[in-house]
């Protein structure tokens, strides 16, 4: 069995986590984590996974305890995924997705799925398995109102149309699946804000042509919407912004 300090040199590789296969490998039988959990010196975070000495774990290793307790081919999915990435607050649990039906702990929630194929799959930090941009974005419609997603879309620096419309083809009869259409349909898909998207409805309103361009550089700055045949920069400040300049 090894030492202690074995045990803990690899939780610290391994953001504080340990999965009891770990402590097999290293010569610990059941009886004997038994014990350190009652000592205290194990906490056992999900079934089968522990911290060590102590229950804290930073943002990626809860993502990652739960991912080994899931296990298999699961991938962190839904607003976990995109709470990741900075498009919604990080939800109160954690979202897997996984080809298996389990019962999930306190915590944690899993969705089965029959489709979770390697390319809607990327690996961040080299440990955690995560849906990519645009299957995330399809499995948060699941949850998400029309005005929740469109405001998360709004968060990737360009959306991923192509790669939408690939992936929504991939998973037919999705819950929210009316949503990621009119994601993807909707005329004002490119913009990066609900002031832009209320000047394109402003537009269409009133007979105004639509920008030729948006969120372009000119003259080295951005420029919110450009018409360049008639040299003509149009800004969409919003109150704050002028309340700032006016300090």
């Amino acid at each position: 069995m090894a030492d202690w300090r074995t045990v803990v040199a690899l939780a610290e590789r391994q953001w504080g986590v340990l999965r009891r296969d770990d402590l097999l490998r290293l010569g610990f039988h059941d009886r004997s984590i038994e014990r350190r959990v009652a000592s205290g010196r194990l906490h056992e975070r999900h079934p089968g996974v522990f911290t060590v000495g102590h229950r804290l774990l930073s943002p990626d290793a809860e993502l990652l305890a739960a991912l080994w307790w899931c296990g298999g081919d699961a991938a962190i999915s839904h607003l976990s995924a995109a709470a990741y990435s900075g498009w919604v607050p990080t939800p109160v649990v954690v979202h897997l997705t996984s080809r298996r039906e389990l019962d999930a702990p306190p915590g944690v929630v899993v969705h089965t799925t029959t489709r979770l194929p390697p390319h809607h799959i990327r690996v961040r930090r080299g440990r955690l398995r995560m849906t990519d941009w645009a299957r995330t974005l399809i499995d948060c419609a699941e949850l998400l109102d029309y005005r929740g997603l469109r405001i998360a879309a709004d968060q990737l620096p360009e959306l991923p149309l192509a790669q939408l419309r690939a992936v929504r083809a991939e998973l037919p009869g999705r819950h929210g699946s009316g949503r990621t259409r009119r994601l993807l349909e909707s005329e004002v898909v490119r913009t990066r804000s609900e002031l832009e998207r209320r000047y394109v409805r402003y537009c269409n309103r009133h007979g105004v042509p639509h920008p030729s361009g948006r969120n372009v550089l000119v003259a080295g700055h951005k420029a919110d919407c450009v018409y360049a045949a008639e040299r003509l920069v149009v800004e969409l400040d919003g109150r704050a912004h002028h309340q700032r300049r006016a300090q």
